[in-house]
């Protein structure tokens, strides 16, 4: 579990609007969690509505698979859990 002060380093160093990436670690019901190429001890969460690679919600069959590199927008941070929310959008 991250500690405090990873915690608040994370959110300095990756503020609303940032874009950043990191790898698909595993999916849920809800969408898919992702470990952040900086901060390996941060966990950052898409949720299905926030998957749009093509302007539009993508269907759970095309999600990013294990393993897969991806690049998103932070747009929130998760306090109570120490997360950082991601959307995936086109460029």
């Amino acid at each position: 579990m991250i500690n405090e002060q990873e915690w608040e380093e994370a959110k300095r160093k990756l503020p609303f609007g940032v874009r950043t990436q990191g790898s698909v670690v595993r999916h849920s019901g809800f969408g898919f969690f992702v470990q952040l190429s900086e901060f390996p001890d941060v966990t950052a969460v898409v949720d299905a509505i926030s998957y749009l690679p093509r302007g539009q919600m993508a269907p759970r069959a095309e999600w990013p698979a294990i393993g897969e590199t991806i690049e998103g927008t932070v747009v929130d941070h998760i306090e109570h859990n120490h997360e950082i929310k991601l959307r995936v959008e086109p460029t």
